[in-house]
């Protein structure tokens, strides 16, 4: 199963004659996922590149990593199906596969996520180990008129959690990010900040 979705999502990527394609390359102060850094606090050059067609996507994106080991960098292959119900609900279902250079194996998770006005909500479901499940929601935060900025909340299976907010600005193709954890608020804001630009193609 694995060889066909990496050969369907390598086919995605590769046919823009008939679907919209989206590019973009981003430099991040400090990659942040789910709440945990992924690069030891260092900074990281990430790429991606997604095509979508009628509501069905799919795409590649990738990030160098450091865990204090032999991996180098993170390549995410992921295909979906958005729908919006009406102007303000969306439906949004679909897989995606975690790939790293060395040091650990191939992860894939199942996705449903739904977005309702300024509230949003993600479960995505480990194919491997349901211990690694997880749920996140999102709040925007309307009465903010010069950046988008909204409020995140994670959680695992494992009573796992983590809490942050998101500030975000686009100019044309250029867009800043800043990620603000909730422990920034204890006196050690850098180390749990990372701030991201992003430019699209």
């Amino acid at each position: 199963m694995k060889n066909k979705f990496l050969a369907l999502l390598l086919a995605c990527s590769v046919t823009p004659a008939f679907a919209g394609v989206d590019a973009g390359v981003s430099y991040t102060s400090d990659y942040m996922w789910r709440g945990a850094t992924q690069t030891m606090g260092q900074g990281a050059w990430q790429g991606r590149v997604e095509v979508d067609k009628g509501g069905l996507y799919g795409g590649i994106w990738a990030s160098e990593v450091d865990f204090n080991d032999e991996a180098t960098y993170e390549m995410d292959l992921y295909l979906g199906y958005k729908l919006d119900l009406t102007s303000m609900w969306s439906v949004d279902v679909g897989v995606v596969q975690y790939n790293y250079d060395k040091g650990y194996e191939d992860k894939e998770e199942m996705f449903v996520k739904t977005g309702f006005g300024l509230v949003s909500v993600g479960y995505f479901v480990d194919m491997a180990d349901s211990d690694e499940d997880f749920m996140k929601f999102n709040v925007s935060v309307p009465f903010v008129k010069w950046a988008d900025v909204s409020l995140e909340y994670g959680m695992w299976d494992r009573d796992t959690d983590y809490a942050g907010l998101t500030v975000s600005k686009s100019w044309n193709d250029w867009k800043v990010g800043m990620m603000i954890m909730e422990e920034a608020r204890q006196g050690q804001f850098m180390d749990h900040t990372s701030l991201t630009l992003s430019r699209s193609f």
